[in-house]
C-alpha cells in the first residue's frame, strides 16, 4: 500500500518511461516531510520538482509549476497536495483555490484530479 506522495512517483515514473517530460509541484506545504519524499521520487523518476516554501500557500506553489511547466515545455504537470477532510472547510476551500489557479492558467488543458483514500483511516469491520 501507498499514500499520495508515492503514487506520484509511481505514476511520474510510468509517464517518463512512456517518453513523456513530466514536472511535480510540491503543493503539500504542511506535512513535515512531503517535500523531501516528493524529491526522492522526482530523482527517482528523473523529473523535475516545484517547491514553495515550508507553510507556503500550495496555490501559490501549484502556479510557480504551471508557469515553469509552459517556459520548459513540460507535457504532464502533477500537483502534490495536502490530504482533505470534507468536514474542513478551509481544506476544501484551499482545494477549489488551487483548481481554479489551474483552470485560470491552463484552461485549454486536459486535467484530471485522482482520490487517494488513506488505509490508516479506515473504520475496521467485523
Amino acid at each position: 500500500m501507498f499514500g499520495k506522495t508515492t503514487s506520484i512517483g509511481k505514476i511520474a515514473n510510468r509517464l517518463k518511461m512512456d517518453g513523456k517530460k513530466v514536472m511535480v509541484a510540491a503543493a503539500d506545504t504542511f506535512r513535515a516531510a512531503a517535500v523531501e519524499q516528493l524529491e526522492i521520487w522526482s530523482k527517482r523518476a528523473n523529473c523535475d520538482i516545484i517547491k514553495g516554501a515550508e507553510n507556503a500557500d500550495p496555490a501559490s506553489v501549484v502556479f510557480e509549476a504551471i508557469k515553469k511547466a509552459k517556459e520548459n515545455d513540460v507535457d504532464v504537470l502533477i500537483c502534490d497536495t495536502a490530504g482533505r477532510l470534507h468536514n474542513k472547510k478551509y481544506l476544501m476551500d484551499e482545494l477549489d483555490k488551487i483548481q481554479r489557479v489551474i483552470e485560470k492558467e491552463l484552461p485549454q488543458s486536459s486535467k484530471e484530479s485522482l482520490l487517494v483514500i488513506d488505509r490508516n483511516n479506515r473504520t475496521k469491520c467485523n
